[in-house]
């Protein structure tokens, strides 16, 4: 991947939040000296992943910046980031002031929004060998409601966590899902995850006035 526009952006909206969340649940930690390491670090990482193609065809090629920031904050605080401080900060990255501007009045349920996720699945399974990186995935809609299922079968930010010998935070980044779409007006219901190490990430949209006409119950197993 490039650094470019995208890589510059994502850092922009990430960092303040990130730092400052830092700062307060690792205390003493030399702050400017992390920046410097994370900066460093996020811009490798971006460097030796390869593209997953261009925004027009892939929607996933902003999460894959999302996910080089995340695993730059994580391998540069050094160790210092335990199970509940990274819950924190994944939950602090999904709602930050950019995130929440960005997503602002957006339905998750609009046609545009529908025939663009089912344009984009059907294109991330004809180009994997091109974009060996990419998710791989089918989406299926139910006919007149706001609700769909998305089925992943590979996964960037899998892969993303693999190359960089960090495979532990996967799931926890995968808790991003259910903070973004939440904004975008729909309830997530998910009990197979591939960060999980399950076989495929098992996603069931819909929107919270076709989860109050289903009677959803949130299941047990969500992950």
């Amino acid at each position: 991947m490039k650094y470019g526009i995208i890589g510059a952006f994502i850092k922009l909206a990430f960092a303040k939040t990130a730092f400052e969340y830092i700062e307060k649940e690792i205390p003493g930690i030399d702050l400017p000296s992390y920046k410097k390491r994370v900066i460093s670090e996020y811009k490798a990482i971006v460097a030796r992943t390869p593209g997953v193609g261009s925004m027009k065809n892939n929607m996933f090629v902003m999460t894959m910046y999302c996910g080089a920031f995340a695993v730059a904050l994580y391998k540069s605080a050094e160790e210092k980031l335990d199970e509940e401080k990274l819950k924190g900060l994944i939950r602090a990255l999904s709602c930050c002031p950019l995130m929440r501007k960005a997503k602002k009045g957006k339905s998750a349920f609009t046609e545009k929004e529908i025939e663009n996720r089912s344009k984009q699945a059907k294109w991330s399974r004809e180009h994997i060998e091109e974009y060996p990186m990419n998710w791989y995935y089918y989406f299926e809609t139910v006919p007149g409601k706001d609700e769909y299922y998305i089925t992943h079968k590979q996964c960037g930010i899998c892969k993303l966590t693999k190359q960089e010998h960090c495979e532990e935070i996967t799931k926890y980044l995968c808790m991003m899902d259910y903070y973004t779409f939440e904004m975008q007006g729909a309830v997530l219901d998910r009990t197979k995850t591939l960060g999980y190490g399950d076989d495929e990430c098992n996603f069931h949209l819909m929107s919270k006035e076709r989860a109050k006409e289903i009677g959803f119950v949130k299941s047990p197993d969500a992950k």
